[in-house]
């Protein structure tokens, strides 16, 4: 598995979490919360992108240790 690939997936997701806390402190107008959507956004989204692919990256794993021909379709 790729470690620098996890990491920058989840930097990158990261940052999209960050955006939509910022985007949902607008929204709900409530600039108080705004460093707890701001961290727990782009922690979510870290969390999320990393998970994301590491499954990518393991699947690969496996379609190449099998030799299964699906992922051609």
């Amino acid at each position: 598995m790729n470690i620098r690939k996890v990491i920058f997936a989840g930097i990158m997701t990261a940052l999209i979490g960050a955006m939509f806390g910022l985007a949902l402190t607008k929204i709900a107008q409530r600039e108080q919360r705004k460093p707890i959507f701001l961290i727990g956004g782009a922690a979510l989204g870290f969390v999320i992108g990393a998970f994301q692919e590491s499954i990518q990256q393991q699947r690969k794993l496996k379609d190449d240790e099998y030799g299964d021909s699906d992922s051609e379709f």
